[in-house]
């Protein structure tokens, strides 16, 4: 089980200033998206000239044009870039080639998909290398619960019949996804994860756990890293 910090500052000195904190307790840096909006792959670039032996997520939700994003996110530092879950094969397939050239890593983002775990099987067959699912996200009821406005008794005739899985859990989620899946590609998970919920997030035993504001949000980012850390190993 890994850790991922996300950082999300928009300064480059006080991102590299977390990082001096927290690095011996991550595996994984993230260079969240918005702050790749604001300062571009130059982050990226910097932060692996300054940690060359961590890992560094550039979170791009790449949504089209897969090989050539990640392409350029791999040059200049990422040792993994994500991709949307919901982009067409081909976008993943593209990201995914760049990724075999580069030594990297694809993480597929599960967030607005409709049918997590059959997606998941998909995603996985294209070679992604990490599949993440949100324990929460701003259309989680939209997006996985169509059935909302439908009699029970139909929807759960509909969704028997037609083999829909998705569990409205986030945790249960996980779960699903892995026992849909062959095991070639690793879990993740992300959202609003800290001390109050941790231990419920390790029982179900993800690959890989993303925290953000938890860690670099607090007053004292390495003892929070560092706190959250040993909660895997309990």
């Amino acid at each position: 089980m890994q850790l991922q910090a996300t950082l999300d500052s928009p300064r480059l000195d006080h991102c590299i200033e977390i990082l001096e904190q927290i690095h011996p307790y991550v595996d994984i840096v993230e260079v969240g998206n918005p702050l790749l909006i604001d300062v571009g792959l130059t982050l990226v670039e910097k932060l692996r000239a300054e940690f060359p032996q961590i890992g560094i997520c550039a979170d791009a939700k790449i949504v089209n044009s897969g090989h050539y994003i990640a392409s350029h996110c791999f040059d200049r530092g990422a040792s993994m870039v994500t991709v949307m879950g919901v982009a067409a094969d081909q976008t993943i397939e593209g990201a995914v080639a760049s990724a075999e050239l580069a030594g990297g890593k694809v993480m597929a983002d599960l967030a607005g998909v409709y049918d997590v775990t059959s997606r998941a099987h998909e995603l996985e067959e294209l070679g992604v290398h990490y599949l993440c699912a949100h324990t929460e996200f701003e259309d989680r009821q939209i997006a996985t619960n169509p059935f909302a406005d439908v009699r029970p008794g139909f929807a759960q005739a509909f969704r028997t019949v037609f083999g829909y899985t998705n569990t409205n859990n986030p945790l249960r989620e996980l779960d699903a996804i892995r026992s849909n899946t062959r095991g070639m590609a690793r879990t993740a998970i992300i959202g609003r994860i800290d001390e109050s919920n941790i231990d419920e997030v390790v029982a179900h035993e993800p690959d890989l756990i993303i925290i953000g504001r938890a860690i670099v949000g607090s007053i004292a980012p390495a003892h929070a890293a560092a706190d959250l850390r040993e909660h895997f190993a309990r």
